[in-house]
């Protein structure tokens, strides 16, 4: 009998901010989770589209590109945090609309943590 735990969630974190980045990948990790953490858009873009995840957590700005670009590329049942370090309600809706829970930076890994624990997870409103 293994001694590991079951990772609770196989997650994919897209940020480029390196230094949260790694903590928030810590935090998951200390808690179980099986994190996969990309500091660019094409590489998250690369292992969405390689690897099946439970959930993606990706920075809103990531260079010159745009993090709910890889929330709407996710599969609808997983689950999907969108983080921004400003506030924007057209940001905040638009990624509401695309099914991802809308979180400011930074965001306390722990509680994301917590989210990603959820049995009863339901995520944000889908489109239409």
């Amino acid at each position: 009998m293994s001694s590991e735990p079951t990772p609770k969630s196989r997650v994919l974190m897209v940020d480029d901010d390196q230094e949260y980045l790694g903590f928030c990948t810590m935090i998951l990790r200390d808690d179980g989770h099986n994190v996969t953490a990309c500091s660019d858009f094409n590489e998250g873009r690369r292992q969405l589209a390689k690897h099946h995840f439970d959930a993606l957590i990706a920075d809103v700005r990531l260079g010159a590109y745009n993090g709910l670009h890889l929330i709407a590329l996710a599969a609808p049942s997983m689950i999907r945090i969108a983080l921004s370090a400003f506030f924007d309600p057209v940001i905040r809706r638009d990624a509401e609309q695309a099914g991802a829970r809308f979180l400011l930076k930074p965001a306390d890994c722990a509680s994301i943590s917590a989210l990603l624990s959820q049995t009863d997870y339901v995520p944000a409103a889908q489109p239409r």
